[in-house]
């Protein structure tokens, strides 16, 4: 944390200090600071122990500040530059007047006072960094804390807050892993950004709604002086790599890019009025599907080739019945049209110095964006596949894909005030607007998944989830903070309201959801394995869900410089949510008993205070800033994703039925039907038209005691000014949760029994895992049992020369663990894509998925001027190991319905029976099972984690994939004229992602199993009944199949491969 920041919506900076003349305190000082590129001034006078404070002043700079006192000569510091929520320290000692010198100017030395973590990110290096994203995300990886999927300090991206010029940026639905919304786009410019901040443990108690990170970000400002730009960047076809180790990357030649846009900002009256204006247009290809049909016969397929087992035959033969029989087009099985991708973004502020005590701002943000996706890997209604729809095993046709469409809005107003010399004022008021909508492909059809051999095989129909789907969330956001200079005392109080609605429609499978065991069940019109459908009550195809929460904050602190070397801040924070909605009552469900529990989904949790205390300090050891410790402790309260929230209406059975049926559960006259709407109304006990007396299919619903996620955090941090101007910087921070987000299924039923073989190994016989058999999942968002924990060590060295170049290394250890990484939007999917040993409810402790246990980073820059030219070349490092993963079953061997069963290790090569291989259709054995045995144990001796595992069980997300090294560089070279008097300028940028990769192909390139789906690697499965004796099977089809994707090999994706991206700026 920076001290003296104006709110949890950090949006401008501060300054502080002392006035003092031969050791004694000034009272009555004049102190005026003056943005000079503005002309906007800042002013106040010193207290009655010198101090002095100026709060809401514009980011950057420079300042000029003078300092004046009756009888004494006034001081003049220039070159002050302030960092976005910092609080810059000048303590000024002043002198006697004399006739002959009245004033004193001298160059401002850079002293700025923290507690906790923060990484600053100025407009230079947004200007000089390497990036072809052009997003927030590119920069806040600067943090030493920063991990992958966005996350800091090993938790969960969803759980960190962005706001812009105070107004919150945030996926709140959290549909995806994405931090803000607005889809592929980023929601405002690069270019209409001034400044960024991430702060992990800011002990300010203005600070709230993270319990990850708190990133902020101000946009640019108009000056007395007329600026612009305009810009484009291009990636053409050829500005990417072709290979990664001798493998072609697919579809490469259709990665491609075109951004347009421009800024100008100028004074409307100088000193007074300004604004600042910023377009942007962007169009991008890809490949969408980089995965091809066999087009041999040979039941497999090849992983690093990207090449499905799936022939290409098949694919024709189905084509062509579905097309003959229902009339439908399921679309391209090969040569498939390019994914695009394309946004528009508007960004316009005003800023308007109303008087010396009054200073307003105003921003407008929109974006408009659609871009085209692939189809859900594995989610079907409720039952999983089990393995991916484009994958080694399966393939799907062109029109089971789908796209997005995304509206962002956002408006903030800043209303910073002085009313009197030591009390000042920020009123800060936002809103956004956020709509979130997709587009079919293709006719409406029920989505069919084919089996073959047991596994997933071919999907063709509507994507599950993009009929009807709609999203929408208005959020609004008050904020008034008022702080008091009182001699050694900074008081600062406040309060906050935001208010967020949501409106979501979202139905699983709306058209049918039809699973077959073969192309010759479909094609024959037999029973399919799996039917599910979600459907609204009384006709309704749409049926919304809302929800409209408040999260009610007040804060008080007081920042006490105890000596003029040692601060304290200390606070107390409370937040209230509130739920505004009220909801339909479901008899039916209320009235029934899940393992004891009744489920009332008419009601929301408990409106519970939460109350997060804190302290933090600042000690100039030696008072010359040489060493400086900082630190603090305090608990934080954040949010979470919303969707788990209109789970609850969404599935309690009042406006809409989800419903799955297996085999067994259909009429024997079930059959295929592309209307779902005659199905319906077909078999009307199936599927009742109305609510009355239901229970719907599966049921999610909030724990009535159920708190928002909050944890304590603790820190604290060392820097050391070393000699030639070297500054180390190390610390440590401690993280554990006091309330949690888990989910479980309260409706599972007891096990049925125990594996001898496996120790401790439960196991549910077939169909038998739901408690209370009118319904299947229950599925409860609720605080865990066992509280979760991170905890990392970093080290940081910065040196800047006098020549041009700067530089800096840093390391971050981190560790942490928690129940569940809450894998998945759906209440079921989040709850089924756990993995544990034995039931899902109960998953314990565990390495978290977020946790990247060592990371190394380094930046380095170097900027020559010369004649009318100036050359920058900038070079980003970064080293880690690329994620963690578990290791599980590839099928469903305890029975409870779930594919997420852990693997035991075995202690010995002989105590896991296996079974041979045989192929389905000929009963040839083709992969023996003394060879499997061989091989899964030459696999467990030389695998560093499963080595150390022998009899036991693994551990979820324990085992660490190979490490990657990647190295991004930026070349910019500006060329100056003078024209009319004025000053004009042309950059020609090369920005480079992977620059290693264009010496040696496999450097910097990202490695994958083939045996892996997703964050499990499914090395074996269990041949046996569940219930039966124990034997097992490689999930290969062969011994060769088994060696070769089993191994981590070099990915030949975009990903992997270098980039290039060049740039043209004009400048005025």
């Amino acid at each position: 944390m920076l001290f003296a920041t104006a709110g949890a919506q950090v949006t401008t900076s501060s300054m502080s200090g002392k006035v003092s003349a031969q050791d004694e305190s000034i009272i009555g000082a004049t102190v005026v600071a003056v943005h000079e590129p503005s002309g906007t001034r800042y002013g106040t006078v010193t207290n009655a122990s010198g101090q002095f404070n100026l709060q809401g002043m514009r980011t950057g700079g420079p300042y000029k500040v003078e300092v004046s006192y009756v009888g004494y000569q006034t001081a003049i510091y220039t070159g002050v530059n302030l960092s976005l929520g910092e609080n810059y320290v000048l303590n000024i000692s002043l002198k006697e007047s004399s006739e002959l010198l009245d004033e004193v100017t001298v160059t401002a030395q850079r002293t700025v006072e923290k507690m906790g973590t923060v990484t600053n990110v100025s407009e230079r290096q947004l200007t000089t960094l390497p990036t072809i994203n052009r997003s927030i995300t590119d920069f806040t990886k600067l943090s030493p804390y920063a991990g992958g999927s966005n996350s800091f300090a090993g938790r969960d991206g969803r759980y960190n807050t962005i706001t812009i010029d105070g107004a919150a940026l945030n996926n709140n639905f959290g549909l995806s892993s994405r931090n803000m919304p607005g889809g592929d786009a980023q929601p405002i410019s690069l270019d209409a950004i001034d400044e960024i901040s991430v702060n992990v443990s800011p002990y300010n108690v203005t600070y709230s709604n993270f319990t990850g990170a708190s990133i902020n970000a101000v946009t640019k400002s108009g000056t007395n002086n007329i600026k612009g730009t305009a810009y484009t960047y291009q990636k053409p076809k050829n500005f990417i790599g072709k290979s990664i180790n001798g493998v072609d990357v697919p579809n490469v030649k259709s990665y491609r890019s075109s951004m347009y846009g421009f800024t100008l900002g100028a004074p409307i009256v100088k000193d007074k009025l300004f604004f600042f204006v910023n377009a942007e247009l962007e169009n991008s290809t890809s490949p969408g599907i980089l995965w091809t049909p066999n087009k041999e016969n040979i039941g497999s397929g090849d992983n690093k080739m990207h090449i499905s087992r799936t022939w290409i035959g098949d694919l024709k033969t189905v084509s062509d019945f579905v097309r003959s029989t229902y009339g439908y087009d399921p679309g391209n099985y090969e040569k498939f049209d390019d994914f695009e991708s394309k946004n528009w973004k508007i960004m316009a502020r005003m800023d308007w110095n109303i008087n010396k005590a009054h200073k307003l701002s105003l921003r407008f943000n929109t974006v408009k964006s659609e871009n085209d996706a692939s189809i859900s890997s594995t989610s079907s209604v409720i039952t999983k596949t089990n393995s991916n729809r484009y994958g080694v095993d399966a393939f799907t046709f062109g029109n089971s894909n789908y796209g997005f469409k995304n509206i962002v809005t956002s408006l903030s107003g800043e209303l910073n005030s002085i009313l009197s010399a030591t009390v000042q004022n920020k009123l800060l008021m936002t809103y956004t607007h956020i709509r979130d909508t997709r587009n079919t492909k293709g006719d409406p059809f029920p989505m069919v998944d084919i089996y073959k051999d047991n596994k997933q095989y071919m999907t063709l129909g509507t994507e599950l989830f993009t009929p009807f789907n709609n999203v929408e969330n208005n959020v609004f956001t008050i904020t008034d903070n008022v702080t008091i200079n009182k001699r050694n005392h900074l008081i600062t109080a406040g309060a906050t309201f935001e208010r967020q609605y949501f409106m979501n429609s979202y139905l699983r499978a709306p058209y049918g959801y039809y699973r077959y065991a073969s192309m010759a069940d479909f094609m024959e019109n037999k029973l399919p394995t799996l039917y599910g459908i979600t459907y609204g009550y009384h006709g309704k195809d749409a049926p919304g869900a809302e929800l409209t929460f408040g999260m009610l904050g007040a804060y008080a602190q007081d920042e006490y410089s105890i000596t003029p070397n040692f601060k304290l801040t200390y606070g107390l924070r409370f937040d209230l949510p509130i739920y505004f909605d009220d909801m339909a009552e479901n008899e039916a469900i209320k009235k029934e008993s899940f393992n004891n529990t009744h489920v009332d989904v008419s009601k929301w949790p408990k409106s519970k205070l939460l109350v997060s205390p804190r302290l933090g300090f600042n000690w100039d050891v030696k008072g010359d800033r040489s060493i400086v410790l900082t630190g603090g402790t305090g608990l934080f309260t954040g949010l979470l994703p919303f969707v788990w929230f209109t789970n609850q209406p969404t599935n309690a059975g009042q406006m809409q039925n989800m419903v799955e049926f297996k085999k067994e559960e259909l009429p024997s006259d079930f059959s295929f039907n592309p209307n779902y709407k005659e199905t319906l109304g077909k078999y009307p006990n199936l599927f009742p038209t109305s609510p009355d007396k239901t229970v719907p299919g599966s049921i999610a619903y909030v724990d009535p005691n159920f708190k928002m996620p909050q944890v304590w955090r603790s820190n604290v941090n060392a820097e050391f000014q070393l000699p030639y101007g070297f500054m180390l910087s190390v610390g440590a921070m401690y993280t554990r949760d006091v309330y949690n987000v888990v989910q479980k299924n309260i409706n599972e039923s007891a096990p049925s029994g125990e594996y001898s073989e496996q120790p401790g190994r439960v196991y549910w016989e077939r169909n038998k895992y739901y408690s209370n058999d009118k319904t299947k999942t229950v599925i409860q968002l609720t605080n865990g049992d066992e509280k979760g924990y991170q905890y990392s060590f970093n080290a940081v060295l910065t040196k800047k020369f006098d020549f041009g170049f700067t530089g800096s290394f840093g390391y971050t250890y981190t560790m942490a663990k928690d129940m569940t990484a809450n894998p998945g939007s759906s209440a079921a999917s989040v709850w089924q894509n756990n993995v544990a040993v034995n039931s899902l409810n109960d998953p314990g402790l565990s390495y978290s998925l977020f946790s990247t246990p060592h990371r190394l980073i380094a930046n380095a820059s170097y900027e020559i001027a010369y004649a009318n030219m100036k050359t920058t070349v900038s070079l980003f490092y970064t080293g880690y190991q690329q994620g963690r993963f578990s290791y599980t079953y590839y099928n469903d061997m305890n029975g409870d319905g779930n594919y997420s069963d852990l693997i035991y290790v075995p202690a010995s090569k002989d105590e896991m029976k296996f079974v041979d291989v045989k192929d389905k259709e000929t009963n040839a054995i083709t992969y023996l099972a003394a060879e499997q045995q061989e091989d899964f144990w030459n696999y467990v001796i030389n695998d560093s984690y499963l080595k150390e595992r022998k009899g036991k069980y693994v551990e979820r997300a324990a085992a660490l994939e190979p490490w990657i090294h990647r190295f991004d560089m930026k070349i910019a070279q500006d060329f100056y004229a003078k024209i009319g008097g004025r000053k004009y300028g042309i950059q020609v940028s090369l920005d480079m992602l992977n620059v290693g990769n264009l010496l040696n192909s496999k450097w910097g390139a990202y490695r994958s199993c083939g045996l892996q789906s997703y964050n499990n690697v499914r090395l074996l499965k269990t041949a046996s009944k569940v219930g039966e004796p124990l034997t097992y099977q490689l999930n290969a089809p062969s011994r060769e199949e088994f060696l070769k994707n089993s191994k981590w090999d070099y990915t030949a994706s975009t990903g992997s491969a270098w980039q290039m991206q060049l740039g043209v700026k004009l400048t005025f």
